[in-house]
């Protein structure tokens, strides 16, 4: 019996280091193939798209929450506010698939009808982000457990993805969505997870510059500048979301293992994002001079959070639900 249970566990332990050998040749093999993807492409252009004078990010879902009562969760949804359009920037996690959801909660609290938006912004196909594992596998959002109607609402989506009554347009391109508001094309990268392509938004404020607001921030900061600056000629005024920080822990574990660390940042399950990293970056941002920063907490530890408060002053602002972010042009009257 004593040799049969070694035989069982020493198979056991095989098979445990033959699936992890696989996963990681896997990851390595498709960082190379996006690495090869990045280099060869070269980005179209959406040329003049114009300026807003007036830019509110109002954080609708992520960890933090400005005041009891609004629900908090490892996910993401935004209310993008420019002169001309209201953009549901991602439609946060469900959790526990609930209904109403907490992105519903929280629009109802904060006063934020659904007919009132205008377009649906979805980073990238990862379920705290999309409205819920269901959902990710079926390549489509939501912003409740059921897909409502949203009439005259336009999306934007970084893979194909469907959406009862709606003709996403997936922008894996640079894409004008409106009046000084565009997409950054979407920017490749294998995870330990798997595959994932990520778009983030710009939004150019008139007299300032643009701003980037970020989903995950998969696609790291030194390649999201470097798709900035490839693309777009406005100076880059700040960076606000989840730009993927989860050092020393993420919010997130997987049978005890720092799930967002080790599987969804890094280069491997071997080579996590370290402090090191994040302080490099953190250094490509303070070369820029931004006027704004900030950073949320659904993908992001406190205390890299506090780092960057520290790090920009007066430009920080901190992500938390209810709490609007408001830029405005100088010559805007108050």
């Amino acid at each position: 019996m004593k040799r049969v249970i070694r035989w069982a566990l020493g198979g056991l332990a095989l098979l445990l280091i033959t699936t992890i050998a696989f996963i990681e040749l896997r990851t390595r093999t498709g960082a190379r193939r996006a690495e090869a993807e990045l280099a060869a492409h070269e980005p179209s252009s959406v040329g003049d798209f114009g300026t807003t004078r007036t830019l509110s990010i109002l954080p609708l879902v992520d960890w933090h929450a400005s005041k009891p009562g609004l629900r908090t969760e490892m996910g993401v949804s935004y209310l993008i506010e420019t002169d001309e359009h209201r953009i549901l920037f991602d439609v946060g996690h469900n959790a526990k698939q609930e209904s109403p959801s907490p992105l519903e909660l929280n629009m109802k609290a904060l006063d934020v009808p659904l007919g009132s938006v205008d377009t649906v912004f979805i980073s990238h196909n990862h379920f705290d982000h999309v409205g819920g594992k269901p959902r990710q596998e079926g390549r489509t959002f939501s912003v409740g457990l059921e897909q409502v109607p949203l009439p005259s609402v336009r999306a934007f989506v970084p893979i194909p993805m469907t959406y009862p009554g709606l003709s996403p347009v997936h922008a894996g391109e640079p894409t004008r969505i409106g009046q000084g508001i565009a997409s950054t094309g979407t920017i490749p990268r294998q995870l330990v997870f798997g595959w994932i392509d990520e778009q983030a938004l710009v939004v150019h404020v008139a007299d300032l510059g643009a701003v980037l607001v970020v989903g995950c921030g998969h696609q790291t900061i030194p390649k999201l500048l470097a798709r900035y600056d490839e693309v777009f000629d406005a100076p880059l005024y700040g960076i606000v979301g989840g730009l993927h920080f989860p050092v020393p822990e993420g919010r997130f574990k997987v049978l005890g293992l720092n799930a967002q660390r080790f599987l969804a940042s890094g280069d491997g399950m071997f080579s996590p994002i370290t402090m090191e990293d994040v302080e490099d970056q953190m250094d490509q941002l303070r070369q820029r001079n931004l006027g704004l920063v900030g950073v949320g907490g659904h993908d992001s530890s406190d205390e890299v959070i506090a780092m960057f408060h520290d790090t920009f002053g007066h430009a920080y602002r901190h992500i938390r639900v209810g709490e609007r972010i408001v830029v405005r042009s100088p010559t805007e009257a108050f």
